[in-house]
């Protein structure tokens, strides 16, 4: 048995010049300077071509994959566009399909993507029913698997665009399409199971895949016909034959079903049903002959008509002499039920291989069209790109810190390297004395550099030049008139604060100005640490030399630089993955993933950042490595170092040779203390210092406005209130977190200094490993910063734990704190 496939045909396009209208919207968006950079002129090339190939004359089957590759680029440019592609200026012509005279003249013209894109697909629809057709003959199942795609093509168009001027893409007419294509599917599946081979065990089936099929040529029948009861209109779309083709097919395949269900009850043994169902399939086909005038070439329906006659008239004898089966007075299609073996393409499906395809060139053609919306989601995921960046840089700067801190901490090369050199002269231990002394010695002098370059080293003079501030300030606020008596008494009251603050910070070098002059004469204070030092570097007495360890010593000498060497190669190891995540971070880029994924939820979104960025998560990893083998190999050299050291007996050593072992270490302790304390006094007073000066300069203005007041020069010399505030902002010394203190001394007419004791020192240890360690960066604490806790605090709390916190006060300098100068 074979059918006709009713045609479409395809629509009729106007040219379209790509490259240039890419070029003038890229101008405008970049500017005449930079467009050239996200334009590919070859690319835009190969649009204006495959676009003219899509539209062209080739075979139905290479035509159909040149639009599809087409429509996939318009897909894409459209996820970059959406509904703002009249931006690209760009007008799109086309006419509706030839099937009338009339409707081949009808011509459209619009600025929309999307206008191109639903012309493209209807032809893409009528070109699969084209190339169904050629492999009608050759390949019924090929042109079975066409026939679904169009059905999904065209019901994709009814269901997405909607308000298209052409009447071919209008949503009733694509839907009539895609019920004739949806037909004619079951119709081809129908016909390969009836042209197959024992088709009388498949009556059942064929009876129901026959009603389907009648059932979709019905409503497609309806359609054309109208509806009375709902108003429905009739459709005139398509070639006048298609309604008297459709209508043919409609009561072929109703006699079809009930002829094949009229045998499957005969073969259940129910012969007076089965007469009824033929007599019903014969009414049928002589329906459909009255329609016979389109198909009578493709559908014999002679031969039909004769079958069913034939089967008929032998039924009927045999149950007249043989079965005496009663027919029942009426027969209905109803009792049978329909089965659509049609399992629709949706056009996501058959897209997608056409879209991974154009990906890549449509990613260089349409990179410098991004919407503004893909920016912001893709900022977001930068934000969240960075945080874990900036996590993962903090864990591993935290770990440098902690490499660097240990081997600072116990000057590791230097004192494996000392002792090395004590073990290994002639088997014997060397005469360079004990390693331990050599490392404090050390650590003396770079505190006596440290005190010698300091500006502020002189404890005396800073503390004149404080009271000889103080004084000017007094004095001045002693001329200013009655009338700016508010202002004087503000003035003095900021300066009895700084006093106190005065006070304190003073305080910190009080004890220890012995120890600071000490450290400022780099000569006297070394020929005083050779003095305590200078049995230690007496060459040792031979008997009292034990070789028996020497071998053990060096053994664990050798495995703690090996140690050493293992660190050293994990912080080169950490680098080098950081620098590959900082790489890997920067070079990530799901623009087109975004893209993709335009019109996304929330939820999506965050689920896809998510996994995203688990690419990271290896690096991640290897950095933990590193980590956690580091710790492990620090406190594995922590104590091979404590064995070391009772195996030398070092601290044995200095405790029973060197009666000044004691005073020296006590010197070590105190030159700690007193360079700690420097450290903060240094630190800090510099903020007073300046304080002081605008302090100064303040009441100076003072004095001057009044005295230009009573020269009856008004106003000229009067700094403008904005003026004033900006010196007050500019002495906000609160950017920095070391904080400190200072005092006055006493005498000069000053209230004596109240003793103070202070908590929490940091006192240097007598060996390495009672060293402060350097402070970690970004938790540096200067002063009594590292002394404070945390918390809420009064202002006389501040002020004792947090000195110089006073100035950091921005109402200490908020001019409209003051009344104004003038009257």
């Amino acid at each position: 048995m074979k059918t006709l496939l009713i045609p479409l045909k395809i629509k009729d396009t106007e040219s379209v010049n790509w490259s240039k209208a890419l070029a003038a919207y890229l101008k405008r968006s970049y500017g005449s300077s930079a467009w050239s950079q996200f334009f590919d002129t070859k690319l835009a090339e190969d649009l204006d071509h495959l676009r003219d190939n899509a539209n062209g004359t080739l075979a139905p089957e290479a035509l159909l994959e040149q639009n599809f590759l087409y429509y996939a680029f318009l897909e894409q440019l459209h996820l970059r566009l959406g509904n703002n592609s009249t931006q690209l200026k760009l007008e799109f012509t086309w006419y509706d399909a030839s099937y009338t005279s009339q409707s081949a003249s009808q011509k459209y013209t619009q600025r929309t993507v999307a206008f191109e894109k639903s012309s493209v697909l209807y032809n893409v629809g009528a070109l699969m029913t084209q190339v169904a057709k050629d492999k009608l003959e050759s390949d019924i199942k090929a042109s079975i698997a066409y026939m679904s795609k169009a059905f999904g093509v065209f019901q994709y168009l009814s269901e997405n665009f909607l308000n298209s001027p052409s009447v071919d893409l209008q949503a009733e007419n694509t839907s009539l399409l895609a019920d004739i294509c949806h037909a004619e599917a079951q119709e081809l599946f129908l016909l390969k199971v009836i042209n197959g081979s024992d088709v009388t065990k498949h009556a059942s089936l064929i009876a129901k895949l026959s009603l389907m099929a009648s059932s979709i040529y019905q409503k497609i029948l309806d359609m054309f016909n109208g509806d009375a009861d709902t108003d429905t209109p009739e459709t005139s779309y398509g070639e006048p034959k298609w309604k008297s083709i459709i209508s043919c097919k409609c009561f072929v395949y109703k006699s079809i079903s009930a002829y094949n269900n009229g045998l499957a009850l005969e073969q259940a043994g129910r012969f007076g049903e089965a007469i009824g169902f033929l007599q019903l399939a014969n009414d049928f086909i002589i329906s459909a002959m009255a329609q016979k005038l389109y198909v009578k070439d493709s559908i014999d329906l002679e031969s039909i008509k004769s079958l069913i006659t034939d089967k008929q008239k032998t039924l009927i004898k045999d149950n007249d002499f043989i079965y005496h089966d009663s027919v029942p007075p009426s027969i209905s299609m109803e009792s049978v039920k329909s089965m659509d073996a049609v399992k629709i393409q949706t056009l996501p499906q058959q897209l997608e291989a056409y879209m991974e395809k154009v990906t890549e060139p449509a990613d260089a053609l349409f990179k410098g069209i991004i919407p503004m919306e893909v920016y912001e989601k893709e900022s977001i995921y930068s934000e969240q790109k960075a945080a874990l960046l900036r996590k993962e840089l903090d864990v591993a700067d935290t770990a440098d810190w902690e490499y660097s801190s240990f081997i600072e901490f116990t000057t590791l090369p230097k004192l494996l390297r000392d002792l090395r050199d004590t073990y290994t002269m002639n088997g014997r231990k060397s005469s360079n004395g004990n390693p331990q002394l050599s490392i404090m010695r050390d650590q003396v002098r770079s505190w006596s550099n440290s005190v010698r370059s300091s500006p502020y080293n002189d404890v005396e003079s800073q503390m004149k030049l404080i009271i000889e501030k103080r004084k000017r300030v007094l004095e001045l606020l002693a001329l200013s008139p009655s009338e700016n008596k508010e202002n004087a008494v503000k003035l003095k009251s900021s300066l009895v604060a700084a006093s106190k603050s005065d006070e304190k910070l003073f305080s910190f070098v009080e004890p220890y100005r012995h120890e600071i002059n000490l450290l400022k004469s780099s000569d006297a204070l070394m020929r005083k640490w050779d003095q305590l030092s200078s049995l230690q570097s007496q060459e040792p007495s031979l008997l009292d030399i034990d070789d028996t360890k020497n071998e053990e010593i060096l053994s664990k000498i050798g495995h703690i630089s090996e140690q050493h060497e293992k660190l050293k190669v994990l912080k080169d190891e950490r680098l080098r993955i950081v620098q590959d995540l900082k790489r890997d971070v920067n070079e990530d880029d799901i623009t087109n993933l975004i893209i993709m994924k335009r019109g996304a939820s929330e939820a999506s979104l965050k689920q896809l950042f998510e996994k995203e960025l688990e690419k990271f998560k290896p690096l991640s990893t290897r950095i933990e490595a590193t980590i956690f083998k580091q710790n492990s190999i620090i406190n594995a050299i922590k104590i091979s170092l404590d064995e070391l050291f009772k195996l030398t007996g070092v601290n044995e050593d200095a405790s029973e040779s060197d009666p000044n072992s004691l005073e020296r270490n006590d010197l070590y302790k105190k030159l700690n203390q007193a360079f700690t304390s420097f450290s903060v006094f240094a630190n800090d007073l510099p903020k007073g210092l300046n304080f002081y000066d605008a302090l100064l300069k303040m009441t100076s203005d003072l004095a001057s406005s009044s005295s230009a007041k009573r020269s009856g020069d008004e106003l000229k010399i009067i700094p403008p209130p904005r003026q004033m505030e900006t010196d007050f902002r500019q002495l906000n010394l609160s950017e920095s977190s070391n904080e400190g203190q200072f005092r006055a001394p006493t005498g000069a007419g000053l209230p004596p200094v109240p003793p103070r004791t202070y908590s929490g020192d940091s006192a240097i240890g007598l060996n390495p490993e009672h060293a402060v360690p350097p402070i970690p960066p970004k938790r540096q604490a200067y002063g009594l910063a590292g002394l404070m806790s945390g918390g809420a605090q009064s202002d006389n709390q501040a002020l004792e734990q947090n000195p110089t916190s006073f100035y950091n006060n921005p109402s200490v300098f908020d001019e409209s704190l003051y009344s104004r100068y003038s009257g």
